[in-house]
Formats: structure tokens, C-alpha cells, sequence
């Protein structure tokens, strides 16, 4: 029996050009290929999610707009349960402007739009989603007092609950605690730990003060470097 995996979080329209290279301040130049792309973190989480064969379910808030059409109907494509996709009649859907140079480098600007109003009331309103949930899966693109209502609700329910902690801010020792598990960068663990992520001890060391904050698994990922994993187990 597959396990209801619960995606709270963003859903943005990525609009991307390549170029070679970007532009000065004030200077128009002509750029390469355009392409649109479905994202956001939360839609990524529960694409991947999908694509992998699980149950998901996906609470997110889009603009009345073409974008936000085109990702409800790419998520339902998927086979996600998208009764708590609530639509916003008076804010457009998160869009992303992405550049993208001759190296692979890239400059980003993020509209949040419907996503800043993804509210505590949206998450009482998609309780029974939370209720049916084995896991509940979310990030920071959304307004923080709505991931922490959701962690506390998830938390009472004895749901597990998997926090990308993106993009870092600081969180409090209440919130950490009530984590299963949670998925920093070397600058997320950074923020939350004050510990520079340099190489496997650091990443050690910020893992144990993750722990001793509650948090019962940690992945600290490195990029090029890999993943560090502790848990409460390795720790105590």
C-alpha cells in the first residue's frame, strides 16, 4: 500500500531565457532560447513525488490566470490530488524570471504573487489532507506563520513531517523539535546553526546541533560533495 504523502507549499511559472551573457544595468540585449517550465518548490516536491509512484496530494495557492490554469491541469496530469489547489481571484500565480549565461550561471527574480497568500485559514480548510497523510512534505516559499500553524497541526495529528528549509530563515527550537527530518544546504544549516559548512566534520557538527534541537534525522546536501546523514541513533 503506498504511503499519502502531503505537499504543502509554492507553485510558480518559471519563464526562462539563455543569453551570453547577462545584461548592465540599463542595457536591452537580445537573448537565446525561451522556455516555460512549471516550479516553485512545493510543485517540484510533489511532481517528483508523483513521478516516483506516491500517493500525493498537493495544498498550494494559484492566481485566476493562465499560469495558474496550466499548472492545475499539468499537477492533475500527474495523478495529484489537487482539491486544495485554492485559486486566488485577485492575485496573480508565483512567476519566476530566470537568465541563465554561456556558463551556466543564473540570475533569478521571483514574483511570489498567490503563494504570499497561501493562509493558516487555507490549512484548516485542508485538514482532512493532513488527517490522511502518513508524511507532510514542505518548504519556505510560503508565509512562515503557515508553514509553522501546518507543522504544529501535522504535528499534533503524529504525522511525519520532512521541512526543506528553503529559502533559510531562522527557526525556532518549538518548530525544529517537531521535524522528522530536515533537508538543509550547507548556507541553510549555516542559518540555522551558525556552524560554516566546509567539509564532513562541519557538517557533523551542525547536524548534532540539529539534533539537539529535536530534529530526529538530518541531511545536511553539499552539492558536488554529496549528502551528510545523522540521526538521533548516530547522535546519542
Amino acid at each position: 500500500m503506498k504511503n499519502n504523502i502531503l505537499v504543502v507549499g509554492s507553485s510558480n511559472t518559471d519563464l526562462v531565457i539563455q543569453t551570453k551573457q547577462f545584461p548592465k544595468p540599463g542595457e536591452t540585449i537580445l537573448g537565446g532560447k525561451f522556455q516555460k517550465f512549471g516550479g516553485g518548490k512545493g510543485a517540484n516536491q510533489v511532481v517528483a513525488v508523483a513521478r516516483l509512484g506516491g500517493n500525493t496530494s498537493f495544498v498550494a495557492k494559484v492566481g485566476n490566470d493562465e499560469f495558474g490554469n496550466e499548472s492545475l491541469k499539468d499537477y492533475q496530469k500527474h495523478n495529484i490530488n489537487t482539491k486544495f489547489v485554492f485559486t486566488d481571484n485577485s492575485t496573480p500565480s508565483g512567476t519566476a524570471v530566470i537568465i541563465i549565461d554561456q556558463t551556466g550561471q543564473n540570475s533569478i527574480v521571483v514574483a511570489p504573487g498567490a503563494n504570499n497568500n497561501l493562509s493558516i485559514e487555507d490549512i484548516n480548510t485542508a485538514e482532512q489532507a493532513i488527517d490522511e497523510a502518513e508524511i507532510v512534505l514542505t518548504q519556505l516559499e510560503i508565509p512562515i506563520e503557515t508553514v509553522e500553524h501546518l507543522i504544529h497541526q501535522a504535528a499534533e495529528k503524529k504525522k511525519k513531517i520532512i521541512l526543506n528549509p528553503a529559502p533559510a530563515v531562522n527557526l525556532s527550537g518549538e518548530i525544529l523539535s517537531k521535524l522528522f527530518l530536515i533537508t538543509p544546504n550547507e548556507t541553510e544549516a549555516f542559518i540555522l546553526t551558525g556552524i560554516e559548512i566546509k567539509d564532513i566534520p562541519s557538517a557533523d557538527q551542525a547536524a548534532d546541533k540539529l539534533l539537539e534541537k529535536g530534529v530526529q534525522n538530518v541531511i545536511i546536501t553539499m552539492g558536488e560533495h554529496g549528502a551528510f546523514f545523522k540521526n538521533k541513533e548516530t547522535y546519542f
